[in-house]
């Protein structure tokens, strides 16, 4: 539904000739059929080309690092964030060409990159044969004006100093950051994410309450709290005064405990009987009552709704009185398979994850080519989730049996675990959300 982001002013007066910094790996280096294909690929855009050792970066447009090793990856990275700083134009991109069999290696890059901020600007490509890697780059030179990365707590409602990552590479992704942006900026407080099961629906409720930048983030799952007791629902969402309940003191709901930042209602799809009834006391007038007070409070916070059900599903689920009420904007979030930079960077680094946990271990390198053309046929139905229980079922597979690479025998067996073809979430949540 979204792309990615485009600034018509920056993007106008910009001259149709990219600058492109070039740095191939050294065993390509001097392969001239290699450096000609890449001149090829950019032109007529003007070509530099960046030597071993990598020093200064040149004003550019993109870099472009075809199997670099990590210290040099770690000179241009840094480089691209020093000039995106200063030119804040989405300029210039760090496109990395990767090989599927030292996916690992990187893995550990981009995990230490994520942990200092230091990812800006990056786009993926991954083939084993560099002649098809560039043979894409030029559809990867626009502008990134997003970030690549949202940090987020290991929990979000204690104190911690714990952070998962969510990478946020692939421009399907980035076009609804974008928007998320533009709603908390504009004060719409009302969001409904769409998406399949693991695709990060809770990661990006919490980039919107980022970009709010005010009071807490609360998770309410609603199916798993789901009762017919209204009175334990109100408890819940609008919290009660002291004596409402025999024996108990007053408690904050999650309302009052988002103040003024988002509470975020997971598995919203669950929603009927009692927690309806009380979702639409608040819905209504903006305004809600804890159970056993005599006075309302007003509904401060952004409500965040999310399901893995189809927007159709989801009106077929009530009654169009209700579901008018909800009034929120809804946003569809694309599934992994479609996002194959995200999908490139989850696994890299859950490899890495892996090898730094393992002892006795040697660590595969990466995949084989059939292993990581398995990986990119798959239709990840469980989205991230499944992606990593997959490859960190297939990296104990080739880590035991002492394999340099994982096979994709290692691969299929996974799938068969944790990707099965009757996922339960099969036929419920389509891209796009029709």
């Amino acid at each position: 539904m979204f792309g990615a982001r485009k600034n018509n002013q920056i993007d106008n007066v910009r001259p149709a000739r990219r600058r492109v910094a070039v740095h191939v790996e050294s065993r390509l280096a001097l392969n001239e059929a290699i450096q000609e294909r890449i001149v090829e690929a950019v032109s007529p855009m003007a070509c530099t080309p960046l030597a071993d050792p990598v020093g200064a970066v040149p004003a550019v447009d993109a870099v472009f690092a075809l199997y670099p090793e990590l210290e040099t990856l770690e000179t241009l990275a840094h480089a691209v964030r020093v000039q995106r700083e200063a030119r804040d134009d989405g300029l210039p991109v760090l496109i990395v060409g990767l090989s599927p069999d030292n996916l690992t290696a990187f893995g550990g890059w981009l995990a230490n990159a994520a942990r200092d901020n230091a990812v800006h600007g990056l786009r993926l490509l991954v083939d084993r044969d560099p002649s098809v890697v560039i043979s894409r780059l030029e559809a990867y030179l626009e502008p990134v004006y997003e970030t690549n990365i949202i940090a987020m707590p290991v929990s979000t409602e204690v104190e911690t100093r714990e952070y998962k990552y969510f990478f946020c590479l692939s421009p399907e992704l980035r076009g609804l950051l974008s928007y998320l942006t533009e709603l908390a900026q504009n004060n719409i407080e009302r969001i409904y994410l769409l998406g399949g099961p693991g695709a990060g629906k809770t990661s990006l409720a919490y980039y919107y309450y980022l970009c709010r930048q005010r009071g807490n983030f609360v998770t309410v799952n609603l199916s798993s709290e789901s009762t017919d007791d209204k009175a334990a629902m109100k408890s819940l969402l609008c919290g009660h005064v002291s004596g409402a309940f025999a024996g108990a003191g007053s408690r904050t709901g999650a309302f009052s405990h988002a103040r003024d930042g988002v509470c975020f209602l997971d598995e919203s799809h669950g929603v009927s009987g009692s927690v309806m009834e009380v979702l639409m006391e608040a819905l209504d007038s903006g305004q809600y009552l804890p159970y056993g007070a005599s006075a309302k409070r007003p509904l401060e916070c952004a409500l965040v709704f999310a399901s893995n059900r189809n927007w159709d599903t989801l009106i077929s689920s009530v009654n169009m009185d209700e579901h008018a009420r909800l009034a929120a904007q809804v946003l569809h979030l694309p599934d992994l398979a479609v996002r194959r930079e995200d999908l490139v960077a989850v696994l890299a680094v859950t490899l890495d994850n892996m090898r730094r946990r393992s002892t006795t271990w040697q660590a595969p390198a990466g995949l084989t080519h059939a292993a990581w053309q398995a990986v990119c046929n798959c239709p990840w139905r469980g989205n991230t989730r499944a992606l990593i229980r997959v490859i960190e079922t297939a990296f104990v597979t080739a880590a035991t049996r002492r394999s340099p690479l994982i096979e994709r025998d290692a691969i299929d067996e996974a799938l068969a675990l944790w990707e099965p073809e009757t996922h339960a979430s099969h036929g419920l949540y389509t891209v796009g959300g029709r």
